[in-house]
């Protein structure tokens, strides 16, 4: 099976739960709604509703006002808090005002006399279960877009997760994902009430994982009703409901998403598998955007070090050659010695001071190649951000410095948080932008200037060139990725990579620009007090 969504059974029909207690109006309801093919289960009072509702979870109550035990009003607030995106038409033979008017006020889709017209009803219904339609769909969408608009991969699992617990009205959500043995292990869970139950998630998890060969089909586990392939749930609770979905592509696994519920008038049900099922196949592409943007992260990286490497190797060999010239002479003057001849020892120190000084140069720059091309944890400690900037400065030196005067104004003192790697490659990314723009432009001044300060908590640091401009209807596109104004030669990752990295350590890049007078992006990140340091 090459499909990116799981298996499943054809969508169930709209549920529709009748309350009446008068039971030959609730048997015409159930015969006309079921004509028209809609699933209907019956109540005689309120209290019986609410007991059914766990079971059934319907788009739609159809309940009379005046019941005993529990009036039709009593089971709308109660319908409303349990399951609020459940429409519910209130049916009564009372022309009551306030009654009305309490109905529409605790939420009822609308109110219809009876006796009704069999067609009014019918109009009523489609209409009702339309909404509830509609209302879903826009709830997918919104926690779907939630998770396209999370372009970071190591986020969306938090993003997924906590999407999952408000459109599936869960208590606990668990995005299970496989570790580096490919054992599951919680990528990122909300609501679980301890560790232990993350990790009989797991452990339930990998028995459905184990079935997969032969059953693809999600697990759903009530009281009373369990899947032979997880065994018993007791630990979790004796009122706990259980939703383990697969999350497949193809025949690889991406994860499994559990779900839980853990009080009896709101059990999952067979229903909600449905909806399950169109949320997790937008999980499912969420997460393999996720990885192939990971993926290219790591490209454009490589791919910036790679459209450095010419001047890289300029860089190199000048300090070399000079580290070289200086060790040939050393060694002439040594000889020199060893032959009884005169040597002048203050040029000779001078020339070991000038070859350790080409050294230096050299790890400098392997060093700051190092720091560029690191992936590891980036949620360090203090750096100096001037570091990283000066490091970006020394990397793009060759891009930029044939192309325009490049000048620095950095504040002492300015101080973030994170890991001086991804913050060099953003202001790399920037310079050789800037580099770029001014290649070929005829304008009288060829300048790019980077400067720093410090704004109420905030370092803003500014990347500006005196270049042709961005036109303004592309200025809102610039951060979006794959959008380039390079051609060919532009992967148009660049900016968006560098955007995800600035906001990952709580700041934010901005561009201004006027056709004709250059560009500015500002990046703003927090700052370290003085009063810290």
């Amino acid at each position: 099976m090459n499909s990116c969504t799981p298996t499943r059974s054809p969508p169930m029909p709209e549920q529709i739960l009748v309350v009446d207690d008068e039971r030959d109006m609730r048997l015409l309801l159930r015969y006309q709604l079921e004509q028209e093919g809609y699933a209907v289960t019956e109540a005689s009072d309120g209290k019986a509703a609410l007991k059914l509702l766990r079971e059934c979870s319907p788009g739609l109550v159809i309940t009379d006002v005046r019941m005993p035990f529990m009036g039709g009003l009593e089971l709308l607030r109660e319908v409303k808090q349990l399951l609020p995106a459940t429409e519910v038409i209130v049916a009564t033979g009372y022309a009551e005002i306030e009654t009305a008017i309490e109905c529409m006020r605790a939420g009822a889709f609308d109110l219809i006399r009876k006796p009704f017209d069999i067609h009014e009803m019918y109009s009523c219904v489609a209409r009702a279960l339309d909404r509830y339609r509609l209302n879903a769909s826009a709830d997918l969408v919104r926690v779907s877009q939630s998770f396209f608009a999370t372009n970071e991969f190591d986020r969306l699992p938090q993003a997924i997760v906590e999407g999952s617990q408000g459109i599936m009205a869960a208590d606990a959500v668990a995005l299970l994902m496989p570790d580096v043995q490919g054992r599951l292990a919680v990528a990122h869970a909300s609501g679980l009430s301890s560790a232990a139950e993350g990790l009989l998630l797991c452990e339930l998890g990998e028995r459905l994982v184990q079935a997969l060969p032969s059953d693809r089909t999600p697990a759903l586990v009530v009281p009373g009703l369990e899947d032979q392939r997880l065994g018993s749930i007791r630990a979790l609770g004796q009122e706990t409901s259980l939703i383990l979905q697969p999350l497949l592509v193809g025949e690889r696994l991406l994860g499994v998403m559990g779900l839980l519920r853990r009080d009896l008038p709101r059990l999952f049900s067979k229903k909600e598998l449905d909806r399950m099922a169109v949320l997790v196949s937008h999980v499912v592409l969420a997460l393999e955007n996720g990885r192939l943007a990971f993926q290219l992260a790591a490209s454009e990286r490589l791919a910036t070090l790679g459209q450095v490497a010419a001047g890289i190797g300029h860089e190199i060999n000048n300090p070399s050659a000079y580290v070289l010239s200086n060790l040939g002479f050393i060694r002439e003057q040594v000889l020199a010695l060893r032959q009884g001849a005169q040597v002048d020892l203050a040029e000779l120190e001078q020339a070991v001071l000038d070859a350790r000084e080409g050294a230096l140069r050299i790890s400098d720059i392997v060093r700051d190649m190092r720091s560029l091309a690191r992936t590891d944890d980036e949620s360090g400690g203090w750096f100096d951000l001037n570091e990283a900037i000066r490091s970006a400065l020394r990397i793009a030196r060759i891009e930029t410095t044939r192309r325009a005067i490049v000048q620095a104004d950095l504040l002492d003192g300015l101080e973030v948080r994170g890991s001086p790697g991804p913050v060099s490659q953003v202001f790399v990314n920037l310079l050789v932008n800037a580099a770029q723009a001014l290649e070929g432009w005829t304008g009288s001044r060829k300048e790019i200037r980077v400067t720093s300060r410090r704004e109420e908590g905030r370092a803003v640091i500014e990347v500006s060139d005196t270049g042709p401009g961005i036109p303004p209807e592309l200025l809102p596109r610039l951060f979006q990725p794959f959008f380039t104004t390079k051609g060919a030669t532009g992967t148009g990752l660049g900016l968006s990579i560098s955007r995800n990295i600035v906001r990952r350590f709580g700041g934010d890049i901005e561009v201004s620009s006027i056709p004709g007078d250059g560009t500015v992006f500002t990046v703003s990140l927090p700052t370290r007090s003085q009063a810290e340091g």
